[in-house]
């Protein structure tokens, strides 16, 4: 069983520049909050952003930070390319809620040769936790140390941007035309989108570097709605609760109880939808479920809403009115049926794939990304792979290789872009 080392990362730092920039980003701890009142959630992503404003002005554009703390850089067409299509390319700077993202230690597994990866704390990555592990046998491997997510989603994304952004200053063989630079808050959380105007960005296509396996395209994604779930019980004591006491706690459980068993992230794949309670907090007396709801048709989810209210309704005649309420939040929108009306823009995309030596599947993602809500404001976004594994989790991963190979695509598209014309 192999093991990371943390020297051998530094030496690495040293000969591949893409690599540097990714061990420097992970240093800041950017964890978005869902319970946060302030925008973005955290202040990490605040800093983080202050980071990344001096780094790019230093590069020699001009990048603005709005009052959200939404990074913005608007990067001229190369001489002779002005009339080519733009491109708006996005990258998140949120963590997920789901693990700290604070402290990070990162190490590196030299010449993965198969078989588990134990981390520093003791945990493993192997083929059970990780189908795509073996994928990457005789490639150099970031890990954790077990303790925290790496943070692959998305500072991966964004280093790919960073060094393009370099790269673009450094040499006069990669044409584009013109581009803007997004970097977003609390993608993670589901609000990003909520901070960035199509009119305003003013590009002909979008693009998040914000996906996982080597190859992967991803063409359409979940719609996803959230929800709070707010159960009042009446709170007796125990020696005179006989056919008085009304306890939420189990109301709750048999909330939980007659949501479909088979209908969960743990039992589904593929195409099919979900109900996940993610959370639980209460007492007797009140008690509060958070969950989301997941379906790749728009049928589907109105279905999955519908029964909400029905489960709603029969633990009120149950239990007494207003016993239970739920309040559903739309969070974003699959955007297949927005991108099938761009056939040419994926196949270019496509090709940026093949002249990387990268085998390209397009894939119905289970979750969302900027690209969601943007391709159905108009902004046709698909998501290409950064090469991270096992996201929001000590389990994370980056083999070096697909994050080299994520890079070159970007660069690719951009290139193909420039020969396209409005």
């Amino acid at each position: 069983m192999q093991k990371g080392n943390k020297q051998d990362l530094e030496n690495l730092c040293g000969i591949d520049p893409l690599v540097k920039l990714f061990v420097d980003l992970i240093s800041f701890d950017t964890q978005s909050d869902p319970e946060s009142k302030t925008t973005p959630s955290t202040v990490g992503q605040l800093r983080f952003g202050a980071y990344l404003l001096a780094t790019i002005n230093k590069l020699g554009y001009l990048a603005k930070q709005d009052s959200n703390g939404v990074i913005t850089v608007k990067v001229e067409a190369t001489k002779g390319y002005e009339k080519a299509k733009s491109l708006c390319i996005l990258a998140h700077m949120d963590t997920a809620p789901d693990c700290s993202g604070a402290n990070i230690e990162p190490s590196l597994v030299k010449n993965y040769q198969g078989g588990g990866i134990e981390l520093e704390n003791g945990l493993v990555i192997n083929d059970a936790l990780c189908k795509d592990l073996n994928r990457h046998q005789g490639e150099d491997i970031i890990v954790t140390d077990g303790t925290t997510l790496l943070g692959a989603d998305d500072k991966a994304g964004i280093s790919c941007i960073l060094q393009l952004l370099h790269n673009l200053k450094v040499t006069d063989k990669i044409v584009h035309g013109p581009l803007t630079i997004i970097f977003s808050v609390d993608e993670e959380i589901g609000l990003s989108t909520k901070y960035l105007d199509v009119k305003e960005i003013g590009c002909d296509y979008g693009l998040t570097v914000d996906g996982t396996s080597e190859g992967e395209l991803d063409i359409a994604t979940f719609n996803a709605y959230g929800a709070i779930v707010n159960i009042n019980g009446l709170s007796v004591h125990t020696a005179v609760a006989y056919k008085t006491l009304k306890n939420a706690i189990t109301i709750a459980n048999e909330f939980m109880g007659l949501l479909p068993q088979d209908e969960t992230p743990e039992t589904t794949f593929g195409e099919e939808g979900f109900y996940h309670v993610h959370k639980i907090e209460g007492s007797t007396i009140s008690c509060k479920l958070n969950m989301i709801i997941r379906d790749f048709t728009h049928t589907g989810m109105e279905k999955r809403l519908q029964f909400l209210d029905k489960v709603k309704d029969f633990i009120n005649q149950k239990y007494g009115k207003d016993t239970i309420s739920i309040k559903t939040m739309f969070q974003y929108a699959n955007m297949q049926e927005q991108l099938d009306k761009h056939p040419k823009f994926i196949q270019m995309i496509k090709d940026a794939y093949k002249e990387a030596e990268v085998n390209v599947f397009e894939n119905k993602v289970r979750g969302g990304t900027d690209g969601s809500n943007l391709s159905n404001q108009g902004l046709p976004t698909p998501n290409i792979f950064t090469g991270g594994l096992n996201c929001h989790g000590p389990y994370e991963c980056l083999p070096v290789g697909a994050f080299n190979k994520a890079y070159k695509v970007l660069e690719n598209i951009v290139q193909l872009l420039a020969n396209t014309t409005k």
